[in-house]
This record gives structure tokens, sequence and C-alpha cells, in this order.
């Protein structure tokens, strides 16, 4: 269980220069389990596909015991789902769990974590519950450290199932063992939990007492628990109208975020080099090896053209030499370009990501600039401008992290896209004090970014229109949104986003109007050369929007 990722990391280098000279491939396999497990919890998920590549490659050298190989089959099939497959993820953690050696409880409480949180993130409450349940009872001849593990895990269940009161009595039972053991690491990701959680339940003075701590101690703050605490302190002030102190922890939060994808680069770049380092040492051992035996070949066919023929016999000793050098140097010239290829293709992908980052960021600040720019506007008109135009650039802002975020950074997977709109759309309109459902019916769907942002935008502008203007004197209603595919027709999707409230009554069609939200979605939906028609059957208004998309811009052409 790690709870200090400064110390781990240390130990990690520690042990990679401790055994380096043994070449011993089942301790190398071993070691680069824990890695996989370290990265794992630090949420460095390039180098944890480093690693499980690294591993798989160590099984070609040597049988790897089965126990061993049940490891990484589990964080193999954890990195592969990352949060979208949950089904196939539950049955293989089943399967480990049944194969596993029952003795080894440390696998059996990892199986239980993960499939408490899958069947939590699917809304299976109890069946999440109920492995949490399996998860304490392994813990109970283990180490604290395992307890503290199950307790965050049980606390975040507990959360998202709504049960405040059981999730916070769960951080504080981890906040205990922290703080019984000297953990000040975790201590403090334990005051960062707490916080959030006050926070989201609008117990604001709570959450600014564990925020609060978090702050005095700094130096004992992990890097990713800094940022969950800026952000936090970010929607705080916000919340506070304090918006000077908003943007103070916004532009801290980017700063961390940067911190962060530099040291993941740098731990990244020290295996790399140390990868290079003992490649070289074999390819150089490997050549000596050669030229030895190409030595002796060449003695045994002297020796054998004595007795021979001996000028025929040299000739053809010649002839087969030069032929296996050209042969060699064609081979060599293959592997490089194959490698120079690589190098390129990984270097391109990950300049890629990092624009995506760096476009997010700069977006971010922008938003922040405008929160400023709007404490000084008194004129309403001119206010709800500057909100319409920041909730536009946070739409946009987030496909550009979901692309970062992304192992495809090319297409943006529209599910989790659109349920991430829709829930930063809702916080911003909560203070309008109703109870509107949003109901989400999306597909698995990827479009690249050229349609993505006017899919984006446009239900962006729709879903905006709906809170402000569909529920007047009204408490709740409900919103309805669907993304599909066309069922007849190849690379062709259906928009619809409908609600249930007053309507439109209108004297112009609605999509005619001249106000700017109409007119972007206007713009936009002649950008997609898409075909519209309104719903306006009993009660409520709705857009029906069919488009089609470029076969070259196709994930799957």
């Amino acid at each position: 269980m790690i709870v200090d990722i400064s110390k781990a990391n240390e130990r990690l280098r520690f042990l990679d220069n401790k055994y380096k000279d043994f070449r011993n491939a089942e301790i190398n396999y071993i070691l680069t389990i824990k890695k996989i497990k370290f990265f794992s919890a630090y949420g460095d998920f390039a180098r944890v596909k480093f690693e499980i590549n690294k591993a798989k490659r160590f099984q070609f050298f040597f049988k790897v015991k089965k126990q061993d190989k049940l490891y990484l089959n589990l964080y193999s099939a954890v990195y592969e789902s990352l949060g979208q497959n949950y089904d196939l993820l539950i049955e293989k953690a089943n399967k480990i769990l049944a194969e596993s050696n029952k003795t080894d409880k440390y696998l059996l409480l990892q199986c239980r974590l993960v499939l408490a949180n899958c069947y939590s993130e699917k809304g299976e409450f109890e069946k999440s519950l109920n492995h949490i349940q399996e998860a304490k009872t392994l813990t109970d001849k283990m180490s604290a450290a395992y307890g503290f593990q199950v307790a965050n895990s049980a606390g975040q269940v507990y959360f998202f199932n709504n049960d405040i009161g059981n999730s916070i009595r769960e951080f504080q039972f981890a906040k205990k063992l922290a703080q019984s053991n000297n953990w000040r690491f975790a201590e403090q990701y334990a005051n960062a939990s707490l916080g959030e959680i006050y926070l989201y339940t609008n117990q604001l003075d709570f959450a600014k007492t564990y925020f609060d701590k978090v702050l005095r101690n700094e130096k004992a703050t992990e890097l990713r628990d800094l940022f969950q605490v800026y952000g936090c302190l970010e929607h705080y002030y916000e919340l506070k109208h304090n918006r000077d102190s908003s943007y103070y922890y916004s532009v801290r939060r980017n700063e961390i975020d940067d911190l962060l994808e530099n040291l993941r680069s740098e731990n990244l770049v020290f295996e790399l080099e140390k990868d290079f380092q003992t490649e070289s040492n074999q390819y150089l051992l490997e050549e000596e090896r050669g030229k030895n035996q190409q030595l002796r070949l060449v003695l045994i066919l002297i020796l054998m053209s004595i007795v021979v023929i001996i000028s025929i016999s040299y000739l053809f000793i010649r002839q087969k030499s030069d032929s296996n050098k050209a042969l060699q140097l064609q081979k060599e010239e293959i592997d490089d370009k194959n490698k120079e290829i690589s190098n390129s293709l990984a270097m391109k992908e990950s300049l890629l990501k990092e624009i995506h980052h760096r476009v997010k960021n700069n977006l971010q600040v922008v938003s922040s600039i405008l929160n400023l720019q709007s404490r000084n506007v008194k004129d309403p008109e001119a206010l709800r401008i500057l909100e319409e135009g920041k909730e536009r650039i946070r739409a946009i802002a987030l496909i550009h992290n979901q692309l970062h975020l992304n192992n495809d950074s090319a297409y943006v997977e529209m599910g989790a896209y659109l349920n991430k709109l829709i829930s930063q759309m809702g916080e911003s309109f909560s203070s309008y004090n109703k109870n509107i459902e949003v109901k989400v019916n999306v597909e698995e769907i990827n479009l690249a970014i050229d349609y993505a942002v006017p899919v984006g935008l446009i239900m962006c502008e729709l879903l905006s229109n709906s809170y402000k203007h569909a529920f007047v004197d009204r408490k709740d209603g409900l919103i309805e949104i669907e993304l599909k595919n066309h069922p007849e027709k190849n690379l062709s999707y259906e928009l619809l986003v409908k609600d249930n409230g007053i309507g439109y009554n209108g004297k112009t069609e609605f999509l005619e109007q001249s106000s700017t939200g109409v007119e972007i979605m206007s713009a936009f939906i002649q950008q997609l050369d898409a075909s519209y028609s309104y719903i306006s059957e009993g009660e409520g208004f709705g857009l029906f929007i069919e488009f089609s998309i470029d076969e070259r811009h196709s994930k799957f052409n």
C-alpha cells in the first residue's frame, strides 16, 4: 500500500540501482509489477502502459509463476478498461479472483476493490458495498495501510451513493489511521477528501476548515492532492463571489497540473534512458559473441580447406562472408528505419496531447479573465453575454481536456464528453434553484474534433436555453438528450435535445431569431451540413438534428 508517493518513487529507483547488475529476469519482472502498482496509484497511465509492455516481454524469457502472472493480468485489465468497459473488467476481475491463491490476501483485496469500484460506477451500489465488506474482512490480519486503502474506497462508494454520513465516517477513520501511523501525506489526502465532500454538499464552512489544514502543511502534501484542493478552493470562492481568490487558485491549480506533467515526463525519460543503456550493453555483448562465433567458423573452414582444394574453399568462404555482411547491413538499416518511424509517431502523439493540454489551460485562463471582468459589469445584458461566452469557452476546453486524456488524441468519445458537459452546466445553473432532471442516452460514438466542437456547442446552447426559458414559474422539469447512429445510414448521426417546459411561442421560427445563441447554432448546423426539424407535440419544445460525417474523419474508416 502506497502512503507516500515521493518515498515510494525513491525506493523504486534505489531497487533499480541495486539490482541492475544482477541480470535476473525474475527479479526484474517482480520489480516491474511493483512499478505498475505505483504508477497506477499515481495516475501516470503512459508509464503504466510502458511497464505493462515491459512485463509482457519478460514472460518470453522465463516461466512466470501463476500468482505473479495474475497480478499482471489484473493491472492490464484495469488499464485497458480505463473507466469505459466495466462489464468486461468485472468479468476479468472475477476470473482472477477465482484462480488466485486464497493465501495471497493482497491480490484478493485488490480484486475486491476493483469490483467495488466497477459496480459503483455502474450504479449497482448494493453489489459494490458487498465487495467493500469482503475487503474489510480481508484486512483484519493485514497491516493498517490496507485498512486505510479500503476505508478510502468505501468513502468514495458511499459518496457516489449520496450516503454522505457513512462517507464522512469512512474518511475520518482513514484519517485516524494515518495520524496514528504518522503518515503525513495520507492524512493530507484524507483532509482533502473530507473538504471536497463538505464542499459539494454545500457545507462551505466545514469544507474550508479541512482545506486550511491542507494549506498549512503543503510540503507534506502530494501534488495530486494539492491539485484537488486548489480546484475545490477555486469553486469555493466562486460560490462566495470572491473572484480574485477564485482566479488565484485557478492559476495555482494550472501550475500544479504542469508540475505533474513534468514529473511524469521526467520519470518516463529516466526509465527510457535506463532501458536504452541496458539494451545497448546487451547489444554489445551479443555483437561480441557473434564475432567470436564467426571467428571459430572461419578457422574450421580454413582447416577443412587444407584437406580440400584451398583456392576453391577460400573463394567460397569470401563469397559467403560478403553475402552475410550485405544481408546484415540491410537488416540493420531496416531496423533503424523502423525505430525512427516508431519514435517519430510516439513524439507526434506526445506533442499533440501536449497541445490539447495547453489549449485547455489557456481556455481556462480566458474563462477566469471573463470572471474578473464580469465583476465590473453592471448592465444585466452585458453580464449575461459574458456568462454565455464563459460557458462556450468551458465547453470547448472540455473537448481539449478529453482529447488530452484519451489514448487516441484525434477523436472524442462523445458519451463521456457530453455527460461531463451536462454536469458542468448543471453546476453553472444550480443558482436557479430548480429541480431539473437531465436524461442522457448517448451511444458509443467517437467523433473528430471538427465534428465534436459543433455538436458540443449546439447542445450547450440548447441546454442553456432550456434551463433559462423552458421552466419559468416551475420548480422542476425534464430535459432529454440523445445522440445515436442513424439506424439505416452509415456514418450518419442523430442529435435530439428536448424539454417538457412551456414550449416556444415566438412569432418567428426558432432558428431565425436574432439572438447570439441562435446564430451560433444556425452557423454550426450549416457547418455540419445537417438537416433539422422541431419537436413541439404536447408540452415543451425540442430540436432534432441529423448530420453525416466524411469518411476521412471516421475512426473506423
